[in-house]
């Protein structure tokens, strides 16, 4: 059993708690500190946080154990297992949930498992408002042994943002960015944004009186990263967020290779195996960069690998092409939906129950026709059978191909004129598309000009550039065309 601290051991700032076995007597804190934890052997609550009906061994109970804090000013609570003294035989493996609501109607608030994948300890630190009370309860799954952690809390006047939400109506030049709002109920917020990998302070900087935010007239199918901070009013602003990223949809062609953060944007996953990204570039198909894994053994899987959203044209023939490898016999299906969620992937595209490749093959499956213009999402859906010991199925390279890959339907519906032109080109369109920014390339990539127009049609004056070819890139509502047109 862990060994207590004595309280004429303690040092200032650290105390000790015999936490009670259910939510109605936990235990609450009043200070911070060190707590040391008995073992783990109370009421567990599942179904709100976590689901477990037993342990991780499959057939031992799960129990819990019980703390509770009150604050009496706003602030951020930060607690912490991954502590020296926790190293085996004590518990070197936590997990912990967080509480709001009574203890008959407990609503899950936060949770940690893992501080890091090679850390199972458990690190979480959440926003806190006044007079609320907060239910800490850990639990067994892992490691039922007693521990100490350390609880600390931080008033603050005005707390940060920590709750960042799926950005929605995403479109290939817009989405909207949603949070949790601040604890402190702010004036406002502001967003701070730029193309993935920009340096936070060199940003554009966008005020809002809620927590939501409209962005349009971005880079085509761009991957962003986005901070945001509480406005708590008379030049009182909270910390910035931690980083944010979202990648806009995507049109065909597009090139999926998992070997740096832009290409794993807007990449999510989901299921009941172990899955992944491998960083061993030897195994990745070409022997360079990283590669997906999947990885199961005495469960039978269900993992899934879901791609950024795709802005597709009805009736656009999308074909993907990937390359696998499994030394033994896998099943894998491919399949398409409106959502990154297994729900929303009603089509099943391609599938192979019995998948084998001792190397690298590429593998294309038939093309999918889109049924109407709008969002939609591919995924690759492990659903092998169990095994006795770890087997693994890598993908890697991943091509998404159509007959209208550079949106030829689109271009053929917006006019640009006169073409060739002098002064000015003005551009109109058949779809009623909202056109929402036009940008001319020369011939050698560089980009020359950029206007916003954000209506259905708009003009573009050219008096300012060399005579020559341009291409000119419109980017709406409905996706992006390119047109060629020619300076006189």
């Amino acid at each position: 059993m862990k060994k207590l601290l004595l309280f004429s051991l303690l040092v200032a700032g650290s105390f000790a708690a015999n936490a009670q076995y259910d939510c109605a007597e936990a235990v609450a804190i009043t200070g911070t500190g060190t707590i040391t934890a008995p073992d783990v052997a109370g009421t567990f609550v599942s179904g709100v946080c976590y689901t477990h009906a037993f342990d991780n061994t499959g057939t031992g109970d799960m129990f819990g154990l019980w703390y509770s804090f009150t604050p009496t000013e706003a602030g951020v609570v930060d607690i912490t297992s991954d502590l020296p003294q926790n190293a085996a035989p004590f518990s070197d493996d936590t997990k912990i949930s967080i509480f709001t609501g009574a203890c008959d109607a407990l609503v899950c608030y936060d949770f940690n498992d893992d501080t890091s994948a090679s850390n199972y300890l458990s690190t979480i630190s959440f926003p806190v408002a006044a007079g609320v009370t907060y239910y800490i309860q850990w639990d067994n799954y892992w490691n039922g042994a007693g521990f100490d952690f350390d609880f600390t809390f931080t008033p603050q006047t005005c707390v940060p943002v920590f709750y960042v939400n799926t950005p929605t109506n995403l479109g290939t030049t817009s989405v909207t960015l949603n949070w949790d709002a601040s604890v402190s109920l702010p004036d406002g917020y502001e967003v701070e944004y730029g193309l993935t990998g920009f340096t936070q302070g060199t940003g554009t900087v966008v005020a809002t009186a809620t927590n939501s935010l409209d962005l349009s007239g971005l880079t085509a199918s761009g991957v962003y990263d986005y901070y945001i901070r509480a406005n708590c009013g008379s030049g009182n602003f909270s910390d910035w967020s931690t980083g944010n990223t979202v990648a806009l949809a995507k049109t065909c062609p597009y090139f999926g290779g998992f070997d740096n953060n832009a290409q794993l944007a807007g990449w999510t996953t989901a299921g009941n195996g172990a899955y992944g990204v491998g960083t061993t570039a030897a195994n990745a198909q070409g022997g360079v960069g990283q590669y997906w894994i999947f990885n199961t053994s005495t469960a039978v899987s269900n993992n899934w690998l879901f791609s950024p959203a795709f802005y597709l044209q009805a009736g656009e023939q999308v074909t993907v092409s990937f390359y696998e490898r499994s030394a033994t016999a896998r099943s894998l299906r491919l399949t398409v939906g409106t959502n990154n969620t297994s729900a929303a992937q009603t089509t099943v595209i391609w599938s192979n129950t019995a998948l084998t490749n001792a190397s690298y093959a590429q593998i294309t499956a038939p093309a999918y026709t889109a049924p109407s213009t709008g969002i939609y999402y591919f995924a690759f859906n492990d659903i092998s059978a169990a095994t006795a010991s770890a087997v693994t199925m890598r993908l890697d390279t991943v091509n998404f191909t159509s007959v209208l890959g550079t949106n030829e339907y689109l271009a053929s519906n917006i006019s640009t004129y006169p073409n060739p032109a002098k002064n000015v080109i003005n551009i109109s369109n058949g779809l009623n598309a909202v056109i929402e920014s036009v940008e001319l390339t020369d011939l050698n990539g560089r980009v020359v000009k950029t206007q916003a127009i954000n209506a259905t049609e708009g003009q573009v004056s050219i008096s300012d550039l060399s005579a020559g070819v341009y291409m000119m890139k419109v980017s709406t509502d409905k996706g992006v065309a390119t047109k060629k047109v020619v300076k006189q």
